[in-house]
């Protein structure tokens, strides 16, 4: 995943548009396959159509590693419907099974892809593979190929120039599964190739030779595989303000000292913005190819417009980005070259739209590309600044010794409780944000109550306040007094929720919300082990270990709120918050004379579909613009 411009990824994105993510809408064409090209009439290279169908479209979904969330992806093909040309005495004929040069639209099918890691449990490279009824019963060979985008180039430039040498190459030293039977659907989802090492593989799947012949390659479908070298922790905010500083940071678990130096980078991009269109024009050679996303040139007439495999155009890039992302989108930050294994990031959300935001977290080792990613969301609000006040529900009675005025609600819940056996309790009333209690009974006890109050303040039963900022003070009473004891109970928790506004209005920082319980006898709050586990888009739900020893009694939900520190970053990091601020930022950049010292010794390229999200996610994200 790439979180800066990858130049090898523009080619893989050209030699690979026909199949990796093929741009031509199946409902219109009938044949099985979109894109032939014959060779003196003795070799023939075909790539097989695609449609929207993801059950149906010659399509490969990987399954285990980590899922990452892709760009909407349109993808139109255009192209000449034939052409006939003769090259170093070959004479070479490519069709398609398009109209002449009209426009054909797909939406890619699915919205997530995985990516691996290279530890064990997570570098498993499982597949399905979903073709049409065309293919019905058939046999396919399945390819795990260790590949540079060079070669990729390559092959494709070869094809279209009448030489097969290189695919066939590449095939015989690839990890191969011949001769694996699709059902009566064309389908097959049992396919593996097992753990695999850190590093860029590329999945084909053909025909296999016994439905074809030697100087036949029928590829039905392709896709991406990275395995990242390290797993890596990243800490950031689940909520900014606007106009504000997001600290994040990436720390890598790097066990041996032998590693490389590191370049680190760190992206926001608005949900909405979250998408691409692809347009591949094709007149039936390679000089003539050309590549746009979202209007601006990656390949034009066969050639990468400032971008290839030596060298980068800072101004084409530029030019890129302006095109394609736009104001308001999306902030981005990277850091120079160094041997630390983490690194910290200050993103500004001056300006931005709010709503939600993928943040996109990467590390490059040098020679080694990509070696890690994360990904996750980030809320951009501006505060309202209202008050935040407690739940709703009718008022409760005073029998636990909480004074009257401070209850906002009660509930009671009654269990059956007995030797050996689960034991949950349910809340459902409103502003009661405890959901659940749980806890296994040792002895059998009949009918137990299991009450909660939720407070406006804190419990008058205590004179001091829980730490931090408290969301909510509760009282919490299970039986009667002195029964929940490690004679009677084990393995109690309690499951809660928190809303989503009071952590964006006070700036809580997520993983700092925790459970505290009063302890009577040593009149302290006692931060009770939380984790969370889970979220929709109104709350937070987490679930805490509750203390057993006889009595519970006052309790609070609480979190840290995050501190803003506008001072110098030790080691200065270039932000570019969108395009219309970049020359600016550059020019007040202490350390950066020049447009290109920034981007320079910044682009180890990676590839295939983490290509296309370090494409697409990074920089080529339609903006949608004011």
């Amino acid at each position: 995943m790439s979180l800066e411009l990858s130049k090898l990824s523009v080619i893989l994105f050209t030699v690979f548009i026909f199949f990796l993510i093929p741009a031509a809408a199946g409902s219109a064409m009938d044949s099985p396959y979109l894109l032939n090209i014959s060779i003196n009439s003795t070799e023939n290279v075909s790539f097989a159509n695609h449609n929207e169908s993801a059950m149906e479209g010659n399509w490969i979904k990987l399954s285990g590693g980590t899922p990452v969330t892709l760009p909407a992806l349109n993808l139109v093909f255009n192209s000449v419907n034939s052409s006939n040309y003769t090259l170093d005495g070959k004479t070479i004929n490519i069709t398609t099974s398009v109209d002449n040069y009209s426009d054909y639209l797909i939406e890619y099918p699915y919205s997530s892809h995985s990516i691996y890691t290279n530890v064990s449990g997570s570098n498993e490279v499982n597949l399905s593979f979903f073709g049409p009824s065309q293919f019905a019963d058939l046999s396919i060979d399945i390819y795990l190929v260790s590949s540079t985008i060079d070669e990729v180039w390559d092959i494709f430039n070869d094809v279209i120039n009448g030489n097969t040498t290189l695919i066939r190459d590449l095939l015989n030293d690839s990890e191969e599964i011949l001769n694996y039977s699709l059902n009566g659907t064309g389908d097959n989802s049992s396919i593996s190739f097992g753990s695999q090492q850190a590093g860029d593989y590329i999945i084909l799947v053909l025909l296999n030779s016994s439905q074809t012949n030697a100087n036949e390659h029928s590829i039905l479908s392709a896709t991406a595989v990275q395995v990242l070298k390290y797993e890596s922790v990243v800490t950031a905010p689940a909520s900014a303000k606007t106009n504000h500083i997001v600290p994040v940071e990436i720390e890598l678990s790097v066990t041996a000292a032998n590693h490389g130096n590191f370049t680190y980078g760190a992206i926001l991009v608005h949900k909405e913005a979250y998408e691409a269109t692809l347009r591949f024009e094709f007149n039936g050679t390679g000089k003539q190819t050309n590549l746009t996303i979202d209007g601006a040139d990656l390949v034009e007439k066969g050639e990468l417009t400032g971008i290839n495999l030596s060298i980068l155009n800072t101004t084409k890039l530029q030019e890129i980005i302006e095109t394609v992302i736009g104001p308001k989108n999306g902030t981005v930050a990277f850091t120079d070259d160094t041997d630390s294994i983490n690194a910290s990031f200050s993103l500004t959300t001056n300006d931005l739209n709010t709503g939600d935001y993928y943040l996109l977290v990467g590390a490059y080792e040098s020679s080694e590309k990509l070696v890690a990613f994360d990904q996750s969301i980030i809320n951009i609000y501006t505060p309202s600044y209202s008050s935040n006040g407690g739940g709703g529900g009718g008022g409760g009675g005073g029998a636990s010794g909480e004074a009257f005025e401070n209850i906002v609600c009660t509930e009671t819940d009654r269990q059956f409780v007995g030797k050996n056996l689960n034991v949950k309790y349910n809340f459902k009333l409103e502003g009661n944000y405890v959901q659940h209690i749980e806890f296994t009974g040792l002895t059998s006890a009949g009918k137990v109550a299991a009450k909660v109050e939720i407070l406006n303040h804190t419990s008058t039963n205590v004179d001091k306040d829980a730490p931090n900022i408290v969301f909510k003070n509760l009282n919490v009473w299970i039986g009667n007094m002195g029964y929940f004891s490690k004679n009677n109970v084990k393995d109690s928790t309690i499951t809660f929720i928190v809303d989503r506004s009071w952590v964006s209005d006070n700036d809580i920082i997520l993983n700092t919300i925790s459970f505290y319980n009063h302890n009577d006898d040593t009149n302290t709050w006692e931060k009770i082990q939380t984790q969370k586990i889970g979220e929709d888009s109104t709350s937070y739900q987490f679930k805490a270990s509750l203390p057993i020893r006889g009595s519970l009694g006052p309790m609070a939900i609480s979190g840290k709120e995050l501190i803003y520190v506008l001072t110098p970053v030790p080691t200065p990091t270039p932000v570019i918050t969108h395009t219309e601020n970049i020359l600016e930022i550059i020019s007040n950049a202490t350390h950066v004379t020049t447009w290109t010292e920034i981007w320079k010794t910044k682009v180890p390229g990676f590839q295939a579909l983490t290509a296309i999200i370090a494409l697409i996610t990074l920089y080529f994200v339609r903006s949608r613009r004011d």
